[in-house]
């Protein structure tokens, strides 16, 4: 139950960020709950870092880095045993940095223990390692989709910029040219697996649902 809140909570905070870039909202929102139901851990306060608190992202613009840091984990408890989560806003910002394609990203945290702070409070450290292009445009739908799978990779290719940078800005523009093909339910665009090798590339998703789920029997 605890943490089924602690989830809800999580996702009510980040849909009510008032900006237009819905598909990086969602993309955050879906990293959060993967990232508590996979580490088990119960957030029992969160907060936004400050510039100053974390280093390694001064290249990215003001807004996602804000996006990024918001509803930080301050403190969390472990639901079992010898669970440790003193470092989970370190871990949580390293997942929230993957799912906008930063594939090798990787942040350390450090607890700042200054003198007439009231509680330690995390410093991070982000290393974003090297920008990816985007690969292939792949599609999931459900069944019975009507618009075909052809037409979604034709308009999001038509949205990928020349160097066919993996960014989150490229993840809009996909959504706003896919979502103009129909009235769908959703769509969301989020980076794939990178490919192995010394290939710095990676598939973009494009995840379609045509119609709201249909409501579960009683």
């Amino acid at each position: 139950m605890l943490r089924r809140a602690a989830l809800a909570a999580f996702g009510l905070s980040l849909a009510a960020c008032s900006t237009p870039q819905h598909n990086t909202r969602e993309v955050l929102q879906r990293a959060d709950t993967r990232f508590f139901i996979r580490e088990q851990c119960q957030p029992k306060s969160t907060a936004a870092l400050s510039r100053a608190q974390v280093s390694g992202l001064d290249e990215l613009p003001a807004a996602l880095r804000d996006r990024l840091l918001a509803d930080l984990p301050m403190e969390a408890s472990g639901s079992r045993p010898f669970i440790q989560c003193q470092d989970v806003a370190a871990r949580l910002l390293e997942d929230r940095l993957h799912a906008l394609c930063w594939p090798e990203a990787r942040v350390t945290w450090q607890a700042d223990t200054a003198p007439g702070a009231s509680t330690a409070q995390p410093r991070l450290s982000v290393q974003l390692g090297a920008r990816y292009q985007v690969d292939a445009i792949w599609v999931v739908q459900r069944k019975n989709a009507t618009v075909p799978a052809t037409r979604i990779i034709k308009a999001a290719q038509s949205a990928l910029p020349k160097d066919r940078a993996c960014t989150a800005r490229t993840f809009e523009d996909i959504h706003a040219q896919v979502s103009k093909l129909g009235t769908f339910h959703r769509v969301l665009v989020v980076p794939g697996p990178p490919l192995g090798g010394e290939q710095k590339k990676v598939p973009v998703v494009v995840d379609i649902s045509e119609k709201p789920p249909a409501p579960r029997g009683k």
